[in-house]
């Protein structure tokens, strides 16, 4: 096979255009700091960022919703221990509205701080986070409790369907964030109490005005009690929730961190590597200039003579 200058000269422009190019790709690769410029760079690692991005904005996601559901339960938790401090004032002038012996003007003093205790009831009971009832169920843009007299009345949602609120904490985890206001008054589903606290209430005043010592001492302290503790158990729950909620925004944190540390892995460069390979293709692409004026000065010589 006869090696003509023509094809001498065609290898070796071929041969330096490869070298400039991957001269080229170090330079891009430095002035970046990312392994992979384009998908034909690499397809794997394009693949792979490509999923790690995915995976990043959900769980960025996920924390938005852990965070504000953490709010909304310290929110929860905080009102709830409000109302436990006012049913246990309740509790209190019950207890002092049973005796026998307590005048008239009294009896009416407590029922009138009774009266006033109902309205701080509705009060907490409508507290809001972020602009959102906290006790309304999904109906979270209106005021779920109000007082009309002494009566106290929920109008916030009222089923199962319609009372929980739940987020997506990570990925098919769904967890139930809030207190229906329907629990307040008259306990979880399933654990129903038989008497609901605004019929509590509403008997409390008027056996205060009846001066009915032995319904205060007796059912009407008893009721209370138990609405007493259906608070304390709505805390608890919110505490425990509170804690998950707390471990979820750890995990989603550390899975990000390594999410992070592979994306960098996959995409970004080792600069003390990667100079080193630039100088050793810039030394390959200089040689080649080199040997190209070997091989172009006798072609040139030649075409002059």
């Amino acid at each position: 096979m006869r090696i003509t200058n023509q094809s001498i000269l065609h290898n070796y422009l071929n041969n330096l255009n490869k070298n400039l190019a991957n001269l080229s790709r170090y330079q891009d690769q430095m002035s970046s700091g990312k392994e992979v410029r384009r998908p034909s760079d690499d397809p794997f690692a394009v693949t792979r960022s490509m999923s790690l991005y995915t995976s990043l904005n959900q769980n960025a996601q996920y924390l938005r919703n852990i965070e504000d559901s953490l709010g909304w339960v310290d929110m929860t938790d905080s009102a709830l221990g409000h109302l436990g401090d006012i049913m246990h004032r309740l509790r209190e002038l019950v207890v002092k509205g049973a005796t026998g012996s307590l005048a008239d003007a009294d009896r009416n003093a407590i029922k009138d701080e009774v009266i006033q205790l109902v309205g701080q009831l509705a009060q907490i009971a409508n507290t809001n986070y972020d602009g959102r009832y906290i006790f309304g169920g999904q109906d979270t843009t209106k005021p779920p409790f109000e007082v009309d007299g002494y009566q106290l009345i929920y109008t916030g949602a009222s089923g199962q369907d319609k009372e929980m609120l739940t987020r997506e904490i990570s990925q098919n985890v769904v967890m139930e964030i809030n207190v229906p206001g329907s629990w307040l008054i008259s306990g979880k589903a399933g654990q129903a109490l038989s008497d609901d606290l605004p019929s509590v209430l509403n008997e409390i005043v008027l056996s205060l005005e009846n001066a009915d010592t032995d319904a205060l001492g007796g059912k009407l302290l008893e009721q209370l009690d138990k609405h007493i503790d259906n608070i304390l158990a709505l805390r608890s729950e919110m505490g425990a929730k509170y804690n998950r909620l707390e471990a979820a925004k750890q995990k989603n944190e550390e899975e990000t961190f390594n999410m992070k540390e592979l994306l960098s892995k996959t995409e970004d460069i080792d600069f003390a590597e990667k100079i080193m390979e630039y100088s050793m293709m810039a030394n390959v692409y200089y040689a080649s200039l080199s040997m190209g004026a070997r091989i172009l000065m006798p072609s040139l010589l030649n075409f002059l003579k």
